[in-house]
């Protein structure tokens, strides 16, 4: 394709600015593989328009922060980086992430490559600054790191300065001699276009001069500069050396231009050094640049300076309220006083990592770090955005139960986080939080509420179980959206919960339950339909097997009347007509669940039993053999049994016959060899015998005496009359009376079990049901214009439209008394104004949920009640004791008066 058909290429079709997303993408692509023809077409077509449809300053992803300019730098690409720099690339801008600016990138490639091209083309740019500081570092610093003479003679040409402080207080040239690099130490002496200053202190107190002398005793160094006013480098060194006196003398000084220039690199190296006296005077002086504080309140944080971070937080909040209408500064939300300066929901993140990582020397202590913690939750903290997620999916609240700080659980809980956020690997938050965690906050999410006299309501708040983005459910047919599944499904928090054996027991607590229970109510229709559609189809079927096999039969015995014959046959005929259509839809239900969601589908054991039933149906009804027949039937009535075992009321049932079937296959398992030796020794005694032919049959024979059918007259003992008999009484004993004991004692004890965790069985099978809907449901044709199941989307999911705010009142009649009716009605949702109070039908609700509510309800107001008296009891305490002072002070003074009235 040559350029004009890359031109056309682009004016077809990337003219709309809605395709701006994939215009980056196929940029980001031509810079990443070098197709410069290809990039500058579709950079300037972009460019050229009114206004221009793109950003050649865009960053990619805020996981690197690269522009095309760091990339074109970091491949040396010298084409890439003069077209871009002739397009207006900020030659200047500092890679936050990197640590790193354009002149510094190219410093290390030339300094590891060799070659100096990029870096050429970099300090020809008019605009640039060679003395632009990353991290307190100038590209002149990774120049003598290097120890490069060709690069370092580069940047000292372009003007960079030797006397720039880094980090560690150190400039370029007192690195240099720190490396004993007699080369740079020259070059940076003789080329340098600065004047030298030689008396800033490193952090072991040694000025440059001194390290000098020490290192190159013949060298010649120049005077001592007299001292010409304080500026920036002074500031740092100060800093530096933790010397806050000299500094704040100094700070009164510098010009203030110079000083607003730097003020966010000094505000970092106050906080990095733990001085909060001189935060307090840069914040104050800088403040009519109003520098950005996000690093460095993210480093306070890190620190564990919570004073230092109180700072901030008030200078923002101030700034920003003296920048707008003070009539809305005032009627606005003190959390929101710190947007858009701040980025909250990643202060909180780091603050949340702070907590679960190992206290360090340099650090503040675990009070210290949950103090700042405590700071930034109070905001207006939305824990449902992108921006609250680390690099591996980790939610503050992951970090906080990582580091098993109950505070900050409970805070973000009450927050809302939602507790079914999974991490990169699959885990979500509620996994580390203990349970009685779980189970205070679940309680605190039932309230009573006074609606009138003598009336209440009891709130179920579910925002803790809201997913983190059910908007996208009325966002679905807008294609700039892209769909996770994961955003919009309830379900996942639930089995992970019924998996985790120090959970499930949660489930039962009638905040999750009543959830359970609300979605089972919505989708119950669907699940009866489904049920009595296969209904439809297994009768069907197994008429149609019954009717074929009789008229067969009767076919085969006589064929004297004609006319009976083929009314059988038609009978046959219009049977198979019905069977196959109903078969046909079965299959077509089949088809839909698999295309919605494959993974999901071919992962369950009850769908390979479906698709090997409907295959098998279709071989039987077109003439099969009797084996596919016989299969046909048992796989039929077994998918009628699972199909039945999705209600509730029978679901209990079901479980027991699963459990038991397969704890007796894996228990059975184990002493299968057993059984197996006594059939091969059986076959060994008895070959002779009609029994024990061949070693098949000894073992077909061998399980059938397990039920007890011994039919001991039949076996030939005489031939080893001893011996064999000892085998056969061996086996009766071990196999028939030991083993087979032991399995229905394993019965009776699974079923035991099951029936005294009835409730929780019940619950589990519903999730099940519930997460299978959910997943057909929420599945690959969840964002197709016409969607088949957009019915069925609308019925399982609660959130957004059916529970917007997250909150359901439950109405009892009489009170908070339990009755037979209930009705419910969903809160609105208050942000929005047109949105009006939705209320439920009535229905009946489950009688155990409302009681377990109650419980919490009266446990609370008991616990209410103990506070208050206790309150008063300690008052009363209090009291008592300031008495039982004035008395004690009372005696006292009588003592005094009485001896001094006896020595009078």
């Amino acid at each position: 394709m040559d350029s004009k058909d890359v031109k056309m290429h682009l004016l077809c079709d990337y003219t709309s600015s809605s395709k701006s997303q994939t215009i980056y993408k196929l940029l980001w692509e031509y810079v990443q593989s070098r197709k410069f023809e290809n990039f500058k077409c579709l950079l300037e077509q972009n460019l050229d328009r009114e206004p221009p449809a793109i950003d050649v300053n865009h960053i990619y992803s805020k996981e690197s922060n690269k522009t095309w300019l760091d990339v074109a730098i970091e491949k040396d690409f010298p084409e890439f980086v003069q077209f871009l720099l002739n397009k207006g690339a900020n030659v200047n801008r500092v890679n936050k992430t990197l640590n790193r600016g354009p002149i510094h990138l190219a410093t290390e490639r030339a300094c590891k490559t060799g070659k100096f091209e990029v870096l050429d083309i970099l300090l020809k740019e008019r605009t640039i600054n060679p003395n632009l500081e990353a991290a307190q570092r100038t590209a002149l610093h990774f120049a003598v790191k290097e120890q490069n003479l060709e690069c370092a003679r580069r940047l000292l040409e372009k003007g960079a300065s030797p006397n720039i402080l880094n980090t560690q207080g150190v400039t370029a040239l007192h690195l240099a001699a720190m490396q004993k690099d007699s080369d740079m130490v020259n070059l940076i002496m003789t080329q340098s276009k600065h004047i030298l200053k030689l008396e800033y202190e490193d952090y072991n107190e040694q000025t440059t001069r001194e390290l000098l002398k020490k290192n190159f005793p013949n060298i010649q160094l120049p005077p001592p500069v007299e001292k010409q006013g304080a500026n920036v480098q002074d500031l740092k060194s100060y800093l530096n050396n933790h010397d806050e006196v000299n500094f704040l003398k100094c700070l009164e000084e510098v010009e203030e231009d110079e000083v607003n220039k730097q003020a966010e690199n000094l505000i970092e190296l106050a906080i990095k050094n733990n001085l909060p006296n001189t935060v307090a005077a840069l914040l104050k002086k800088t403040d009519r640049v109003k520098p950005n504080l996000e690093k460095a309140a993210s480093l306070a944080i890190q620190k564990g300076s919570p004073d230092i971070l109180r700072q901030l937080l008030e200078t923002v909040k101030s700034r920003n309220i003296k920048s707008r209408n003070v009539e809305n500064s005032l009627l606005m939300d003190d959390g929101k006083l710190l947007r858009p300066d701040l980025n909250v929901e990643k202060l909180l993140m780091d603050a949340c990592i702070e907590l679960s990582t190992p206290t360090r020397k340099d650090c503040g202590t675990a009070e210290e770090r949950l103090n700042c913690f405590k700071m930034i939750v109070k905001e207006d903290v939305d824990l449902r955005c992108k921006d609250s997620k680390d690099g591996k999916k980790n939610t503050p609240l992951h970090h906080a139960a990582s580091a098993d700080c109950r505070e900050a659980m409970t805070q973000l809980l009450e927050k809302g986080s939602y507790i079914g956020d999974m991490n990169a690997f699959n885990i979500p938050a509620i996994a580390d939080i203990p349970v009685s965690i779980l189970s205070k906050y679940f309680d605190d999410c039932i309230q009573a509420k006074r609606e009138k006299a003598n009336e209440y309501t009891i709130e179920f708040n579910y925002k803790c179980l809201m997913p983190k983005n059910p908007e996208f459910y009325m966002e679905r047919q807008n294609k700039n959206v892209i769909f996770s599944d994961e955003s919009i499904r309830e379900m996942d928090v639930f089995r992970y919960i019924a998996g985790n054996n120090n959970l499930k027991q949660l489930l039962t607590h009638p905040l999750l339950s009543s959830f359970l229970y609300l979605k089972w109510h919505r989708i119950r229709h669907i699940v009866y339909l489904n049920f009595v559609f296969y209904l439809i189809v297994y009768v069907l079927l197994n008429a149609y097997i019954l009717r074929t096999t009789y008229v067969r039969g009767n076919n085969t015995e006589t064929n004297s009347i004609e006319i009976e014959g083929e009314a059988k046959e038609l009978s046959v005929h219009v049977l198979r007509i019905f069977t196959g259509i109903a078969l046909g839809l079965l299959a077509l239900r089949e088809f839909l669940q698999l295309l919605s969601s494959p993974s999901d589908y071919l992962w369950s054991s009850e769908n390979w039993i479906e698709m090997t039933l409907v295959i098998f149906a279709f071989i039987t009804i077109n003439d099969g053999n009797v084996q596919i027949v016989a299969m046909t039937i048992l796989l039929s009535a077994w998918e009628l049994v699972i199909q039945m075992g999705k209600h509730p009321r029978m679901s209990t049932s079901i479980e027991m016959f699963k459990t038991v079937s397969f704890n007796f296959m894996h228990f059975f398992f184990f002493y299968a060899f057993l059984i197996l030796a006594f059939a091969l020794a059986f076959f060994t005694i008895f070959k002779d015998g009609e029994n024990f032919p061949d070693p098949g049959r000894s073992l077909f024979k061998t399980i059938i005496m397990l039920t007890g059918e011994f039919e001991a007259g039949d076996i030939p003992f005489n031939t080893h009359p001893i011996f064999s008999h000892l085998i056969f009484v061996l086996f009766v004993f071990l196999i028939a009376i030991v083993l087979f004991n032991l399995l229905n004692g394993l019965a009776v004890s699974d079923t035991a079990e099951i029936l005294h965790k009835a409730e929780l069985v019940g619950l589990i099978s519903r999730i099940k049901v519930l997460a299978y809907f959910e997943n057909i449901a929420c599945g690959k044709m969840y964002t197709w214009k016409f969607n088949p199941l957009t019915f069925l989307v609308e019925k399982v999911l609660l959130f957004p439209s059916y529970l917007r705010s997250g909150k359901l009142t439950v109405q009892p009649q009489d009170g908070l008394e339990i009755s037979r009716r209930l009705h419910y009605k969903a809160q609105p949702d208050t942000s929005s104004e047109t949105l009006s109070e939705k209320v439920m039908p009535t229905f009946k609700i489950d009688p155990s949920v409302i009681k377990q509510a109650k419980d919490i309800l009266s446990k609370r107001r008991q616990e209410t009640d103990n506070e208050k008296l206790f309150n008063k009891m300690n008052k009363l305490e209090e009291r008592f004791d300031v008495i039982e002072t004035v008395l004690v002070s009372m005696k006292e003074t009588i003592d005094n008066n009485v001896n001094v009235a006896r020595d009078n």
